[in-house]
């Protein structure tokens, strides 16, 4: 230290605050700063005058800024101490999360003179602590539809084995009826068969598919006469498919399993018939598009089965996907069908969308990555 600085207190200040290892700065009784040390100075980039008075604010977090100024003035006004975290922009333009503590500060005679405040940079301490509170969010989501998961299952197989129980206590009291016994155990088998259906289900959805190329068009020509089966007498299907869809990287006979899960669905929507038209066309999705935010940008080709059939509300749409979620009678329909393809896709790095208003039809598309040769 120089001699200027040993008899002159003002600059030994401000040399000590410069050498501190953290940014410093003052501010007088009219809430504007006034000063800024060293570091401060480094961190923003700035100059003293552009960081003076207000000027300081001009780096803030647009986010963060009304909650650091109701912070800053509210406890200044009080004259109170303070602490509050905002980010702050560096000199290379990231923004960075800062711990700001301030304090009143008072002359010799105990006059306010404004406060000094210290900040530090906090953020890779914040960036973990974002990561945790994600992960545990994300836990606790996962444990939430592992419970719903699992008490559909609970409720569903418990309704399948009552039919079979009470299926046969039936045969029990009636066992001198032959024609009695056979009827119940018919309906006995029916119940098993469900049961043995939901089961294969419930694998499919969680096995993972093993991948190859596929030419979706032929996929669905050869598909043709089981789709028809599937849609029923009273359901006319109609193709409308690409000229030249690009090949999809997917396990073949889960597309094939998804595709005749939506035909059925569709089948059920129409009970007084309709039409059920299967659809392909090849999909560009941008950097910049909007309206897939699940989907990375690429090529994908779409598979699309759309129905004239009663429709669905905004509420069933959205639990659509919900395993064990459906709206058709007890005893006719598992719910697993539109998880499974919702899962099916997720695991092509793909996505489906629903498009349904009441009276108007169901769409729903199955979005698949085109294969890379």
């Amino acid at each position: 230290m120089d001699k200027s600085s040993r008899e002159n207190p003002e600059v030994s200040f401000r040399h000590l605050m410069d050498t501190a290892p953290v940014m410093i700065w003052v501010s007088g009784v009219d809430r504007l700063c006034t000063w800024f040390n060293q570091p401060w100075l480094d961190f923003t980039g700035r100059t003293m005058s552009q960081e003076c008075g207000n000027g300081w604010a001009d780096g803030v977090h647009p986010d963060d800024f009304s909650r650091c100024l109701d912070i800053y003035v509210s406890h200044f006004d009080r004259r109170i101490p303070f602490r509050m975290e905002y980010r702050l922009r560096r000199a290379d333009g990231e923004y960075r999360w800062i711990l700001d503590t301030g304090v009143p500060r008072s002359g010799a005679d105990g006059e306010f003179l404004g406060y000094i405040g210290s900040c530090i940079d906090i953020n890779a301490l914040k960036q973990a602590e974002l990561g945790l509170r994600g992960t545990v969010a994300s836990h606790d989501m996962a444990l939430d539809a592992l419970d719903r998961v699992a008490g559909s299952i609970a409720h569903e197989f418990k309704n399948l084995v009552g039919a079979v129980v009470g299926d046969l206590w039936a045969i029990r009291k009636h066992a001198d009826d032959a024609a009695a016994v056979r009827r119940r155990a018919e309906e006995a088998e029916e119940a098993a068969v469900r049961g043995e259906r939901a089961i294969e289900e419930l694998l499919a959805a969680v096995r993972r598919p093993k991948s190859e190329a596929v030419q979706v068009n032929q996929l669905i020509t050869d598909a043709r006469t089981i789709l028809r089966g599937a849609a029923g007498g009273r359901v006319n299907v109609e193709m409308n498919l690409a000229a030249q869809p690009d090949d999809v990287f997917v396990d073949s006979s889960h597309l094939q399993a998804a595709l005749l899960n939506l035909v059925t669905n569709a089948r059920d929507a129409m009970p007084e018939g309709g039409t059920v038209t299967i659809a392909t066309r090849n999909v560009v999705v941008r950097l910049e598009a909007i309206d897939e935010p699940d989907l990375a940008p690429g090529r994908y080709v779409m598979a699309a089965v759309r129905d004239t059939g009663v429709g669905m509300s905004d509420e069933v749409r959205r639990q659509a996907f919900e395993p064990f979620f459906t709206t058709k009678p007890a005893g006719e329909g598992t719910g697993i069908g539109l998880s499974q393809v919702r899962t099916f896709a997720r695991h092509s790095s793909g996505t489906v969308r629903i498009a349904s208003a009441p009276g108007e039809g169901t769409e729903v598309r199955i979005y698949l990555p085109q294969a890379i040769p």
